[in-house]
């Protein structure tokens, strides 16, 4: 696109190669139309500090990809944090060099502004990411500071958090409405736009979207992303443009205590109605038998008839949902992720022992550390994605891993995996090996605990919505298969030989999944 983008008003302003709208304080333009040039332009005025103007950061520089991400962090007393994030790809920041710079705060830094500036970041996927975040102390409060977000009462309205507590449990509920119909008008100002000759960017809308071959409101991608006390975040994916939309997003905790209580009365009340149905049967019972016992021709019945029908065996548990560690039972080598790792590193010439190793692995699989500070905290020169790959390139595919795949997926037996990995390194992992067939994926990275603590598999419950008791966990580990057995879960343990591993079933490959059992 063109190097400058002008702007030929009443006034003239001379443009330069990024046009920054910011949390900034506003420059005015003199009376005498005086220029206004330099490496960094904020545009603006100083009585609208506006929040939105963030969110405009490259519109109008170039057709690349801007996300911008409104979150709200709830605590229970309905308290909680706003936050703004805009994010840019790789190719909108190549044609803004030195984007992070030009960006003036001297607003946003002000305590008295109440908002906190976080300084750019890069993400795992290559973005660089601008953020500033405002604490609420009240509901109450949370519609003023979504109001200066855009700088207007319209875009985020009617917005309400409740709470309720009912017999042991706390529900939580938010509602509002979401207006996004102003489309590029919410980044611009009256004034402001009559400074820059009637346009709103300097330039036509419509010449810049013939430049860049596409609409500008195609450009941005706005999500809103709520952060309950409880669960997991819930977000809904908003259309710059596109007619106002209603939000309800809910949450739900029980009390732990509560919940045994209402059990334990529960249980005592069927203990109660159990003695007295005993009772009742006993006496029944014994007149029955004092009857028959008074009854000659009772005394000739067949044993046959007085044997009764065989009891029922109870009914077995339908197996709905089969889970898989991928790291040792679809993907081969079955060492211990860190200790493989440890092992590439020595291979390196790296000089950190092992237990070194197993801890920076460990946080990195938490998603506390990136895979490049994992690299870095190891001591290995190069780059990060490099090491990456050549890490990899250690594991293959499991012979049948595929066919068993296949297998569940015509027999329309879902298939998860549940695994303590880096989430670029498992996704990258299935790519490489094709593995793409298994439609969820649970990585201890992204929900922030690994296994054998049961909040990963509480994870996996949450996300597939099938109890414990209706899935299956195959793995090479037997302290996984006893948390998930714990927890009501039917469970394999995948090995080379049938070692000892009471309670758990024991396979030697995936075709002994499929062998008839000999009948008794």
């Amino acid at each position: 696109m063109p190097e400058r983008v002008g702007m030929q008003a009443a006034r003239r302003w001379t443009s330069v190669p990024s046009v920054i709208l910011g949390f900034s304080r506003f420059r005015r333009v003199s009376a005498e139309g005086a220029a206004v040039s330099g490496p960094s332009v904020v545009l603006g005025f100083s009585r609208f500090r506006r929040v939105a103007l963030l969110l405009a950061l490259v519109l109008g520089l170039t057709a690349c990809q801007v996300d911008i991400e409104v979150g709200i962090d709830f605590n229970e007393d309905g308290s909680g944090v706003v936050t703004v994030e805009v994010a840019l790809d790789g190719e909108a920041v190549a044609l803004a060099p030195g984007i992070t710079s030009r960006l003036l705060t001297e607003d946003i830094e002000d305590p008295a502004s109440g908002w906190i500036y976080n300084e750019p970041r890069i993400d795992d996927q290559g973005r660089t990411n601008f953020s500033a975040s405002k604490p609420f102390g009240s509901p109450g409060q949370l519609e003023s500071v979504l109001d200066e977000i855009f700088g207007s009462e319209e875009v985020f309205r009617d917005f309400k958090f409740e709470r309720s507590t009912p017999f042991a449990q706390t529900n939580y509920r938010v509602t509002g409405v979401v207006d996004l119909s102003g489309g590029l008008d919410l980044f611009t100002h009256p004034e402001l736009t009559e400074r820059l000759g009637g346009q709103p960017l300097g330039r036509p809308i419509s010449e810049l979207e013939a430049e860049l071959g596409g609409s500008l409101i195609d450009m941005v991608a706005v999500r809103l992303v709520l952060d309950m006390p409880v669960g997991t975040e819930q977000q809904e994916i908003l259309e710059l443009g596109g007619a106002p939309i209603s939000i309800e997003m809910t949450g739900q905790e029980e009390s732990a205590t509560a919940v045994t209580l209402r059990w334990v009365a529960w249980a005592a009340f069927a203990l109660l109605g159990l003695a007295v149905l005993i009772a009742g049967a006993g006496y029944l019972l014994e007149r029955r038998a004092r009857d028959l016992s008074t009854d000659p021709t009772m005394a000739q019945e067949s044993p046959a008839r007085s044997a009764g029908p065989a009891a029922t065996p109870p009914p077995a548990r339908r197996l709905r949902l089969v889970v898989l560690n991928p790291l040792g039972v679809l993907f081969e080598p079955a060492d211990e992720p860190a200790r493989l790792l440890a092992s590439f590193v020595a291979e390196r010439g790296g000089e950190m022992d092992d237990e070194s190793v197993y801890n920076l692995h460990h946080q990195a699989v938490l998603g506390r550390i990136t895979p490049a500070e994992l690299w870095s905290g190891l001591g290995l020169d190069g780059d990060p994605a490099e090491l990456t790959e050549q890490y990899l390139d250690q594991y293959t595919v499991r012979s049948g891993a595929r066919d068993f795949v296949g297998e569940m997926a015509r027999r329309e037996l879902p298939v998860a995996c549940l695994t303590n990995d880096i989430a670029l390194w498992s996704s990258a992992l299935r790519d490489r090996l094709q593995i793409n067939t298994v439609g969820t994926w649970i990585v201890s990275s992204e929900v922030g605990v690994c296994m054998p603590a049961p909040g990963i598999y509480e994870a996996l419950r949450r996300t597939t919505a099938i109890p414990y008791e209706n899935a299956l966990l195959v793995d090479v580990r037997v302290e996984h298969l006893d948390t998930a057995q714990a927890l009501g879960m039917s469970t394999a343990l995948l090995a080379e030989v049938r070692p000892e591993a009471p309670g758990h079933a024991v396979v030697t490959s995936f075709s002994d999944f499929f062998r008839r059992r000999p009948r008794s």
